[in-house]
């Protein structure tokens, strides 16, 4: 047997060339322990105790001289199933503990009209259905009618449907394809919030107009967790 593969199953080098002696020559005395593997004295009681611990050798007393026994070498298989056991007990503790990385969000920001042509385009590349809040007609103050016009029409191609919340009194962009719900002035913002996909976007109606899309799973989850709730709230 080589020294390299007891050292791969976790002895060390000096338990490794003792126990090898020790099969060899059974059971025998420190001193001899020490002739054959020319080890210093000190350090093969230290190697031996190690290996006594690790159940590789065993002793016995005889007139008054104490002799050491190597274990079978079986014994290397059921160190190896110990070693294994408790590296699954302790691979299953560190199960619990560990946390995966959650996705970092992806977020991009456009200024100006030409973000609002993006994220039209980006809802209709989905074709999944969206929701959202401050739904509004303030869209056409910053994309050409014709824009709005192919995005209706993919939307109808592609039964693109939303629901979306909208205060009071405000002008809203008609659709077959979007259901409306009204919420209080209060709730009144210069911006309309969508989700759609696994995406939250941003319509800034200010001076300057921007987009804002933050691609995120469990921030669009939330989003739309809290749009029904808004949604069964709010009046038909």
């Amino acid at each position: 047997m080589e020294k390299s593969v007891l050292e791969q199953v976790g002895l060390s080098k000096g338990e490794s060339e003792i126990y090898l002696v020790l099969i060899k020559i059974g059971e025998s005395i420190a001193s001899d322990i020490a002739k054959h593997t020319k080890i210093a004295r000190p350090n093969v009681y230290d190697y031996l105790n190690k290996l006594k611990e690790k159940g590789f050798v065993s002793f016995v007393n005889k007139n008054n001289k104490t002799y050491y026994i190597p274990a079978s070498p079986e014994k290397i298989l059921e160190y190896i199933e110990e070693k294994k056991s408790i590296f699954e007990n302790s691979l299953k503790e560190l199960l619990t503990l560990y946390q995966p990385n959650k996705e970092m969000p992806k977020i991009e920001v456009y200024e100006g009209s030409e973000g609002f042509k993006i994220l039209i385009n980006d809802i209709i590349k989905t074709k999944e259905d969206f929701v959202g809040w401050g739904g509004s007609n303030k869209v056409k103050d910053y994309v050409e009618e014709h824009i709005i016009k192919r995005y209706l029409n993919l939307r109808k191609k592609y039964n693109i449907k939303a629901r979306l919340l909208y205060v009071e009194k405000e002008s809203i962009l008609k659709t077959p394809l979007t259901k409306f719900r009204s919420i209080p002035k209060e709730y009144s913002s210069p911006s309309t919030v969508l989700t759609y996909s696994d995406k939250v976007a941003m319509m800034i109606y200010t001076a300057m107009p921007g987009i804002i899309i933050i691609k995120n799973k469990e921030l669009a989850q939330s989003y739309k967790t809290h749009f029904e709730i808004l949604w069964k709230a709010s009046k038909k």
